[in-house]
């Protein structure tokens, strides 16, 4: 029986950590951003907001500091050298989506007391918030999974109520009967977009990981007829991974 060299168990160990901070770090982003919608929505301040993505940015430079120690010190090769490179860019985009979610909090500094949000508009807010703070929750999954490929379809496919909440939103601040007035459709139009591309943050490290880690691509159409699993399975509400997604379950190569 092969016994592993101590380097290469130091290794191992290393980059096991870095990915449960990693995780971490993503499902610290969710929180964030919860807390940054009830800022816009009246209900809370911003101060814990600004701290956290402050020290959550300090977080992913040292990580990727750490990242980048293992590629030196070590020479990774093969589906090692995926994990790192997954790992850089993953961490990237969760500082991205840190910075998203302050820049929600910001609005409602810039608006201070004022609450930004309409009160019409702000369960619409709340459930924009909540979805793309289980995206984020998504991502952590995957990122901490030996086999990430259903928790990023899961991701992939919490996408779309997203967009299609940013476009009933684009919808009525377009509309010539906007009762709110100019500087809230444009600070709307702006935390619309906020969420949308922290949500499409998300989905882009989750197919990344997918795809260096060697697993099946997610596609881009969950209703594809030609899929293995059939059309209609993007709303399954279980969340069930299709069965092309699972382990065990990939076509042959």
């Amino acid at each position: 029986m092969d016994v592993p060299e101590p380097r290469r168990l130091e290794y191992t160990e290393a980059l096991r950590r870095l990915r449960l901070m990693l995780g971490d770090l993503a499902e610290q982003t969710s929180k964030i951003l919860l807390d940054a919608t009830s800022a816009v929505t009246g209900q809370a301040d911003t101060a814990g907001v600004h701290a956290a993505v402050a020290c959550l940015r300090d977080c992913c430079q040292d990580l990727d500091e750490d990242l980048v120690l293992l590629l030196a010190r070590q020479n990774p090769v093969a589906g090692d050298l995926h994990l790192v490179v997954a790992g850089l860019r993953t961490a990237a985009a969760v500082q991205r989506m840190a910075e998203l979610a302050d820049h929600v909090a910001a609005t409602a500094d810039l608006r201070a007391p004022t609450v930004v949000v309409p009160v019409g508009l702000r369960p619409t807010l709340s459930q924009l918030g909540r979805l793309c703070a289980e995206q984020a929750s998504s991502l952590a999954t995957a990122i901490c999974a030996d086999d990430p490929a259903a928790a990023a379809w899961r991701v992939t496919v919490g996408d779309d109520p997203i967009d299609r909440i940013h476009r009933q939103l684009m919808a009525a601040l377009t509309d010539p009967g906007w009762p709110h007035g100019i500087q809230q459709a444009v600070d709307l139009a702006l935390l619309s977009r906020y969420y949308e591309r922290y949500a499409d943050q998300a989905v882009t490290a989750a197919r990344q990981l997918v795809r260096l880690r060697w697993v099946p691509s997610v596609s881009d159409n969950l209703d594809d007829p030609d899929r293995p699993d059939g059309p209609g399975t993007a709303g399954d509400p279980a969340g069930r991974a299709p069965a092309h997604l699972l382990p065990g379950g990939r076509p042959e190569r």
